[in-house]
């Protein structure tokens, strides 16, 4: 399987591409860090069967995508799935949100997501289907709390994702949302049991719990659609 992966250099996304070429398959790895990313790609090719190929770019930038797309085309001949796992995090309540923080937010998460949706959707016409899979928080579902930014744009992607699930349908391509609580995504991917849970009680996902739920996503035969996978932590409070 060919999967370009966004985000790639750290958290989810990281994990995500390393465990697919651990299980042999190729991997073109986008995200902006370039340095790193190319570390983690030499790493990965050193230590898996797979295949990993470093495009440092940004899924806000349109020509960034479209390069990465590119890239994964002439290195594999062609595209199978896409993991967006990029994103951004802006905490402060909305009132204090400074405009360039907004925007940057917006530009990453919601602009990002529909611009490397849009650039792989030929690909995955020319060899006559595919798999998105968006990468999605609670805010989006359960839009009952702050921080509102957050609310904005993960309700933007899961519009983008059920929408197109439909149009893109007849091209033979399974649109997919993994929909997440809380997850440890700074520390390690099987992190110390007092990073997961809190008095006792389970309160955060670790990385690879989610890796293993996008794998499972990836791992669907053509025609079988997950259209939405929540996971969350049994004692988080929302």
């Amino acid at each position: 399987m060919n999967v370009l992966v966004t985000g790639s250099s750290s958290g989810i996304g990281e994990t995500v591409a390393k465990s697919l070429v651990e299980a042999g398959h190729q991997v073109v790895m986008m995200a902006r860090r370039a340095e790193k990313l190319k570390a983690l790609a030499n790493d990965f090719n050193a230590n898996g069967p797979g295949r990993a190929e470093a495009v440092p770019g940004d899924v806000g930038v349109w020509a960034d995508c479209e390069r990465a797309v590119d890239v994964g085309m002439k290195a594999f001949g062609s595209l199978d799935a896409l993991v967006n796992a990029a994103g951004t995090w802006v905490e402060a309540p909305f009132v204090e949100v400074r405009p360039e923080a907004l925007q940057h937010f917006i530009q990453t998460d919601v602009t990002g997501a529909a611009q490397i949706s849009r650039a792989i959707l030929p690909a995955f016409q020319k060899s006559g289907g595919g798999r998105l899979i968006h990468i999605n928080g609670l805010q989006g579902f359960i839009r009952q709390r702050p921080p509102v930014l957050y609310a904005v744009v993960e309700s933007a992607v899961r519009g983008l994702c059920e929408s197109l699930r439909w149009e893109a349908a007849p091209l033979g391509v399974h649109v997919n949302l993994i929909t997440l609580g809380a997850v440890a995504n700074a520390a390690p991917e099987t992190p110390a049991d007092d990073v997961l849970h809190r008095d006792g009680k389970r309160y955060r996902l670790s990385r690879r719990e989610v890796t293993d739920a996008i794998l499972f996503m990836l791992s669907q035969p053509p025609g079988v659609n997950v259209d939405e996978l929540i996971l969350t932590p049994l004692d988080q409070e929302f």
